[in-house]
C-alpha cells in the first residue's frame, strides 16, 4: 500500500551526538580545494543534480573544485547526521539560503582559490566567508563607494599596502553576516556595521535592523587564515561563540 503520508519519505536524523556542535560552539571545517578524491563513484558523495551539474562543467579546475567542495560539504553532513553522504537531503531555504531538510543542523560554505571552510552549528543560523584579494582593484575606492562613512575612511587612511586587507576583514565579516541572515550582500549587506576591533574580531556583536529580521543581531568572529586570505564567521545573536578549527579529509 502506498503511504499517503508526505513525510514518509523524509530521512529520519538523530538527535545531537558527542561529535555534534554544542550551544555556543561552531565546528569549522578547513577545506584544500582541489583534492585529489580518492573514489570513482561520485553517487556515494553527490547527489543526482550534483552530479549532473558536474558532468556539464568543461572546465577540468572548475569541475575540480566544485566537486571538491560539494563531497566536503556532504561528508561532513553525512557525519553528523549519521546517514550516507548522498542522501543528506538539501533544500533552498528563506533569500535562497542553502540548509538541511527537516534537521536543526545548519551550515555555511564559502571557497576562494585553493581554500574552503564550511561552518556547522545547532540550531543557530551561521555564516562564513572567506576571500583572497584580486590584483589590480582600488579597494579604497571600494570602500568609499559601498561602505558607510567611517568605514570607508578607516580604509582609505591605511597605508596603501594594507588597504586589501583592511577592506577583506571587513567585506568577510559583511558576508558572514549576509550568509548567516540569508540576504543580499550587494546592496543592503554593505552597509552591516563591520569595524569594531579590526585587530581582534573576537565575538565583536552588529545589529543592523534595517535589512536584518526585526532584532537582528550578529556575532562576528575573525578566522585564522593563509597568508593572502581573510576569513569570518557570524553566529545569530549576542550570545558568545567560539568555533573549533578541523581540516577535511575524505574518510
Amino acid at each position: 500500500m502506498t503511504s499517503n503520508d508526505p513525510t514518509a519519505s523524509r530521512p529520519t536524523y538523530p538527535q545531537p551526538g558527542p561529535s555534534s556542535p554544542g550551544k555556543g560552539v561552531a565546528h569549522l571545517w578547513r577545506i584544500d580545494v582541489p583534492v585529489v578524491l580518492r573514489t570513482d563513484e561520485p553517487h556515494r558523495y553527490l547527489s543526482g543534480a550534483e552530479q549532473r551539474r558536474t558532468a556539464r562543467m568543461g572546465d577540468p579546475a572548475v569541475r575540480a573544485r566544485y566537486q571538491t567542495v560539494r563531497v566536503a560539504l556532504r561528508d561532513v553532513l553525512g557525519r553528523y547526521l549519521a546517514v550516507p553522504p548522498h542522501l543528506v537531503e538539501l533544500r533552498t531555504g528563506a533569500g535562497g539560503k542553502p540548509e538541511i531538510a527537516h534537521s536543526p543542523l545548519r551550515f555555511s560554505l564559502s571557497h576562494s582559490g585553493r581554500l574552503g571552510l564550511l561552518a556547522v552549528t545547532w540550531a543557530r543560523d551561521v555564516g562564513v566567508d572567506v576571500e583572497r584579494p584580486a590584483d589590480g582593484r582600488d579597494f579604497g575606492a571600494l570602500a568609499a563607494r559601498y561602505f558607510p562613512e567611517a568605514e570607508g575612511r578607516l580604509v582609505n587612511s591605511a597605508d596603501p599596502a594594507d588597504r586589501a586587507g583592511i577592506f577583506l576583514r571587513l567585506w568577510t565579516r559583511k558576508e558572514a553576516c549576509t550568509k548567516a541572515a540569508g540576504g543580499r550582500m550587494l546592496g543592503p549587506g554593505l552597509r552591516i556595521p563591520a569595524a569594531g576591533s579590526l585587530a581582534a574580531g573576537d565575538g565583536l556583536v552588529t545589529h543592523d535592523p534595517s535589512w536584518c529580521a526585526p532584532g537582528g543581531v550578529w556575532t562576528i568572529r575573525d578566522v585564522p587564515a593563509p597568508v593572502g586570505y581573510q576569513a569570518a564567521l557570524a553566529l545569530a545573536g549576542p550570545e558568545p561563540a567560539r568555533f573549533i578549527l578541523r581540516r577535511w579529509e575524505q574518510q
